[in-house]
């Protein structure tokens, strides 16, 4: 009677470490893990960046509203709890590229944090996210008047209308030193001029409370 439950307990498990196998393999195979050069929580084929988590692509240079050719500097995930909300890449001008030589991490986000030139993050959706939702997010900014928020927000919100699909981008765009462009689906939603919102954003993805703790470890990264 034991060895026969023993027998059976061993079986199940067995099975369970050959799905678990074939699961692996399956991502691997669709180039989500394991194909190309591991960084962090990316991987590196045909000169993209792909978010491991998520499978979204990120090119090496894209074309923003601040900047024509900006480089990567790294990618990574916005989770809530274990979903998977939207992946993220981080690009920056050539004075911001220069600033991060030779870093990487936590050292490299400070360096772009505080270089000059513009940067850019665009977000990629791994799921429908409502407008009202990615208002409220953009906005949990320490050190930020109130009423700069208040305005911050209802750009956003009017401005993507709706909610955000799966597959769908934004992007967050920094110009100069003080002011911040917000586009959805390649259409502006607008831009405000405000010191503490530029600086409050950038934190809100390479500071020490990243809201992608992932991206913030991925700049940087070869």
């Amino acid at each position: 009677m034991v060895t026969k439950s023993i027998t059976g307990a061993s079986a199940i498990l067995l099975a369970a470490a050959v799905a678990i196998a074939a699961y692996w393999t399956a991502l691997s195979g669709l180039g989500i893990i394991g194909d190309g050069r591991s960084s962090g929580g990316s991987t590196v084929s045909d000169g993209m960046r792909v978010d491991s988590a998520t499978g979204f692509a990120f090119p090496s240079s894209h074309k923003f509203k601040v900047g024509k050719d900006l480089s990567l500097l790294g990618v990574g995930t916005r989770k809530k709890a274990i979903i998977n909300v939207y992946s993220v890449g981080f690009y920056g001008g050539k004075g911001v590229t220069k600033a991060i030589e030779d870093k990487s991490g936590k050292d490299a986000s400070n360096a772009v944090i505080s270089s000059k030139g513009p940067r850019a993050a665009l977000l990629t959706f791994a799921m429908g996210v409502g407008a009202e939702k990615m208002a409220e997010a953009l906005t949990n900014i320490e050190g930020v008047k109130q009423s700069t928020k208040d305005a911050f927000g209802d750009m956003i919100l009017n401005g993507i209308g709706g909610k955000l699909k799966k597959g769908e981008s934004m992007t967050l765009e920094w110009k100069g030193s003080d002011t911040v462009i917000a586009t959805a689906r390649g259409q502006v939603l607008g831009e405000m001029k405000d010191k503490d919102l530029f600086t409050g954003l950038l934190k809100v993805y390479l500071g020490p409370k990243s809201v992608s703790p992932s991206l913030r470890a991925n700049i940087g990264a070869e």
